[in-house]
């Protein structure tokens, strides 16, 4: 079977989203298992977890250069704006209809995605799904709908069960979630094949969807951060970050968060509690007592945040609008996980191309066309230095807390950490 075809304006598209998520909004971006994915042209549906939005679906789209992808998304984000509903269209996406967002009497709609599904399936298309049917808040993977085994079985059915199908478990990870220059993790797991479930499918269709869901949700658990124990969540995710080495790649980072919440069962984390509580009364940072300020080092950072405040200055345009209007929006959800998503796809699609036309046309104006354009070409780049001026900013701040901080306070928070540590 033929791989699908991409067009020069799919391609073009593709290469710009490359650039603006992992050569501006992201630091770091890894693929994993780029080994496993199934020839181009092979009838497969991708099940991943969902932990960040739109950045899910962006991760597996820039995994590979010569693969058109296809993905079914929140029907809502298609009612954005007309235009942003023709391009999402235009881009290989197919509107998922859900309860919660659109209301019983719209479930039926999704019939005709699952045809539409099914039907890319068998003409050889790579299609993305997110069993969970929504995004999760956390790390932990919540459960799946069986509706993305039903669109492969039917698949495979209206085949007769003649061409075989997969399924390939996907899993994402992030450094954070929000924020700009944070690392991304993406892992394709092991193919599942349907075909050995065909003749169990044709007599007893629940139960051959549920033994290949084990096994795609199985792999899913084994790739991701799958912290199940909710109750504690805060004080787990609060000891990883804490038990970090710095400059530690972020697929590394996850297999000894893995180990580290696999330990922590069943243990009491009493300790925990006490020193996150601790900290947040004092207003002070783990970080200060993992490694204690250097008080020249502080000094220097300060004098460097002066010398570069011309620039930062400079670099307010447009690094403000492009982090408050979309975090405008965001808020206005009243669903924090979509602010990565919507700062990321408003800058890329509007705000970045809108703002280096203003400054094109303003600085060429007012001095030459050429510092016009070199201008227009550096406002990403100074969105990037204005994040990291605003983070030695705080930086500095947390350390002169510390230093004016009673001594009483910081020999207490140290005797809570050295507890955690030996957890």
């Amino acid at each position: 079977m033929k791989k699908e075809q991409m067009g020069w304006g799919y391609k073009l598209t593709k290469a710009y989203f490359r650039w603006a998520s992992c050569g501006i909004y992201l630091r770091n971006y890894y693929c994993l298992g780029r080994d496993n994915l199934t020839a181009p042209g092979t009838p497969t549906l991708v099940a991943m977890n969902h932990q960040n939005a739109f950045l899910d679906a962006l991760g597996v789209l820039l995994s590979k250069d010569d693969r058109r992808w296809h993905f079914i998304a929140r029907a809502d984000a298609f009612d954005i704006h007309p235009l942003f509903g023709k391009f999402l269209i235009w881009a290989g996406v197919l509107p998922a209809f859900r309860l919660k967002y659109q209301g019983e009497e719209a479930l039926a709609n999704n019939d005709e995605t699952f045809r539409l599904t099914e039907e890319g399936i068998l003409s050889g298309q790579s299609v993305l799904i997110f069993p969970e049917a929504g995004h999760q808040d956390k790390h932990w993977l919540g459960t799946f709908s069986y509706g993305y085994t039903r669109m492969a079985f039917q698949a495979a059915e209206k085949a007769n069960f003649e061409k075989e199908i997969f399924i390939q478990p996907a899993a994402n990870h992030y450094s954070e979630y929000i924020g700009l220059r944070q690392s991304m993790l993406v892992h394709f797991g092991t193919p599942v094949s349907l075909q050995p479930y065909y003749e169990l499918y044709k007599t007893k269709p629940r139960t051959a969807q549920r033994e290949v869901n084990k096994l795609v949700r199985s792999q899913i658990e084994d790739m991701m951060l799958d912290i199940r124990d909710l109750e504690h969540y805060e004080d787990i995710d609060f000891l990883r970050h804490c038990l970090h080495e710095p400059e530690t790649p972020l697929p590394e980072e996850l297999e000894a968060d893995k180990l580290l919440v696999r330990s922590l069962e069943g243990k009491d984390l009493t300790p925990v509690t006490e020193y996150r509580l601790a900290l947040q009364e004092a207003g002070l940072e783990d970080r200060v007592f993992k490694e204690e300020p250097f008080g020249f080092m502080t000094a220097l950072q300060a004098l460097t945040l002066v010398a570069a405040s011309p620039v930062a200055l400079l670099a307010v345009w447009p690094s403000v609008p492009a982090w408050y209007i979309p975090k405008h929006f965001s808020d206005k959800t009243g669903d924090v996980m979509l602010q990565a998503s919507i700062c990321l796809a408003a800058n890329t699609l509007l705000i970045m191309p809108f703002a280096a036309l203003v400054s094109f046309i303003v600085v060429g104006l007012l001095t030459t066309w050429w510092l016009g354009l070199i201008y227009a070409a550096l406002l990403p780049f100074l969105c990037i230095f204005e994040w990291y001026y605003v983070q030695l900013f705080k930086t500095v701040k947390a350390d002169f807390r510390y230093f004016r901080a009673p001594k009483a306070v910081k020999e207490k928070l140290a005797q809570l950490r050295k507890n955690i540590e030996t957890l």
